[in-house]
């Protein structure tokens, strides 16, 4: 594989969404990068400005509108111009909220550097079923240009399995995770004092923790149930309507609220856990295949998990995947008991979904497939006349 010399461009204000997993993932990509030995650039945004490592490449106003304005619409052209005096040979660009000047900028660089190989990154395509209110409203109506954006790229990654997306192949990889910085569980509780499922997130309608709540309203009134709890970590809009089913049904005891934790209490929750709650609820966004940063995070702390579609890097067939059914319905607890003990007779069963995860999920081998698939798809040559 020949050498190579690429750009990252992630367009999100870091100091302003510090606690964004985006940033994790941004790094993660970079380092994978690093780890193949192929030297980046990154363009990284913040309320400052613009920065290539210590370079400044473009200022942003100090005020919070003039700073919207200038990250969607007018910050565009200094980028282009200063990323085509640089003569990369690819750029990775992670897609923000599309407006017509972004679709500009990627026209302008595709003009002035003929030969270098374009990737636009999204979390995942189509998006518009996870967009509320005015994003939704800002995204429909700048829409129609995605077909200028795509038509001067070479390649996307949705995360999602398609094979292309406007005709641009979609290089198949999932997403990954720098595993050197997750720590695997250690000290879990024993089964028999009672299973503890965990999950984290920003409480979104499509995390569809209510299914689990709704299931648990009926197990834990069977004469044979055994003790079952769940822990939900984190905060978001669908609080109030949990805790709400929570106090309705009288499970107080049995799903616990824990809020957003700082990394060395998440340790210490994770430490408690033993089967991780993944999203329930991919299906109320038109989402049929799951590449979830947090599966990978709950494989990488050695937890087994419980899906609701399928993710390619964790199959169902693995012993430590469990998947229910993608719809409305109350999961099925006892089928997670069930599942949880199968897995833990293997005492070994926390180490070995540590080193699945290890070989699969990490950055640095998603990386490798993605430079495998830019040298075996090289843009023809241009010549100039």
């Amino acid at each position: 594989m020949s050498q190579k010399k690429g750009l990252l461009i992630f367009p999100i204000l870091k100091d302003l969404n510090a606690a964004d997993g985006i940033l994790v993932k941004n790094a993660g990509i970079q380092k994978g990068f690093e780890e193949n030995n192929i030297p980046v650039d990154v363009l990284e945004f913040n309320s400052q400005g613009v920065f290539n490592g210590s370079e400044k490449v473009y200022s942003f106003s100090t005020g919070r509108y003039g700073r919207i304005y200038q990250f969607y619409v007018s910050a565009w052209n200094a980028i282009a111009r200063y990323v085509a005096k640089k003569r990369y040979d690819f750029i990775w660009f992670r897609v923000p909220l599309l407006t017509p000047f972004i679709a500009d900028f990627v026209a302008y660089v595709r003009k002035q550097l003929p030969d270098c190989q374009i990737i636009l990154e999204y979390g995942g395509y189509p998006y518009e079923n996870e967009l509320q209110g005015f994003r939704k409203k800002f995204y429909l109506m700048n829409k129609r240009f995605e077909k200028k954006l795509h038509g001067n790229a070479d390649f996307i990654i949705t995360y999602l399995g398609q094979e292309s997306v406007d005709g641009l192949p979609n290089i198949p990889i999932g997403n990954g995770i720098d595993i050197d910085k997750i720590r695997m569980v250690q000290g879990q509780p024993p089964l028999n004092e009672g299973i503890q499922m965990i999950s984290v997130s920003s409480l979104k309608k499509w995390h569809a923790y209510d299914r689990i709540i709704e299931g648990m309203a009926t197990y834990v009134r069977r004469p044979d149930a055994k003790k079952i709890v769940f822990h939900v970590i984190g905060m978001g809009p669908e609080y109030e309507r949990l805790t709400g089913l929570v106090a309705q049904h009288q499970l107080q005891d049995y799903v616990i609220f824990h809020g957003n934790k700082i990394e060395s209490e998440l340790d210490t929750l994770y430490d408690q856990g033993h089967v991780a709650i993944c999203t329930m609820g991919f299906h109320r966004v038109g989402v049929s295949t799951s590449s979830s940063l947090k599966n990978r995070e709950y494989f990488a702390r050695g937890l087994p998990i419980v899906v609701s579609i399928p993710d390619e890097d964790m199959p169902v067939d693995l012993p430590s995947v469990l998947e229910v059914p993608a719809d409305e319905s109350p999961v099925d607890i006892e089928a997670i008991v069930r599942f949880t003990e199968k897995v833990y007779e293997d005492p070994n069963a926390g180490r070995n979904i540590r080193a699945w995860a290890e070989d699969k999920v990490t950055w640095k081998s998603k990386v490798r497939t993605v430079l495998e698939f830019l040298e075996k798809h090289k843009r023809p040559v241009a010549i100039n006349s």
